[in-house]
């Protein structure tokens, strides 16, 4: 189990599509690329925070939204990227932003996959969520990091999939000038 001043695991190496102009719509996507996180950690502040499911009632009209309203704020507190984990594919991942409004082609915000949550078993148990009764199978709980230079400065879980302070953008943003 993964607690702060540890290494987030990069061993896995997640899938992304980049949001581009040529794919914009909802339905147009990009091919899928390997999101090297070992290199997206290097030198950097990056929040990672993650998903039970895209297009699920929370994450698209709570949890999300609040990280892509607050994109100003972290860039003023040096954040490099967010990167949102789901264990959708990478072009439900991609639609997923879109459907949000988040279009913007810097990428500031990552929204990537967590292959068989894969990355966040390896945080612990408390950051998998089976939902197999559900029908929806294994996803991830709903958490937040702050990860600098590689190593986590802060890593917290909702439980059973709520939307708390404990992963919202403001507790975040509070953290960031102790990091």
């Amino acid at each position: 189990m993964s607690s702060t001043n540890e290494k987030f695991p990069t061993n896995v190496t997640p899938k992304y599509i980049p949001f581009d102009k040529d794919h914009e719509g909802i339905l147009l996507n990009g091919d899928p690329k390997p999101l090297d996180l070992a290199k997206e950690f290097k030198d950097s502040t990056v929040i990672v925070t993650a998903i039970p499911g895209s297009f699920t009632k929370v994450c698209s009209t709570k949890h999300i939204p609040a990280y892509i309203e607050h994109i100003k704020q972290f860039k003023e507190k040096g954040v490099k990227n967010i990167i949102v984990f789901a264990v959708n594919d990478p072009f439900v991942q991609a639609s997923f932003g879109k459907a949000l409004g988040y279009k913007d082609p810097e990428n500031f915000i990552i929204f990537a996959t967590d292959p068989d949550g894969k990355i966040s078993q390896e945080l612990g148990e408390d950051y998998v969520l089976d939902l197999s009764k559900a029908g929806m199978g294994l996803r991830l709980e709903r958490y937040a990091a702050i990860v600098v230079d590689g190593y986590i400065k802060y890593l917290a879980s909702e439980q059973e999939g709520n939307f708390t302070d404990v992963s919202s953008p403001e507790n975040l943003l509070k953290r960031l000038p102790n990091v």
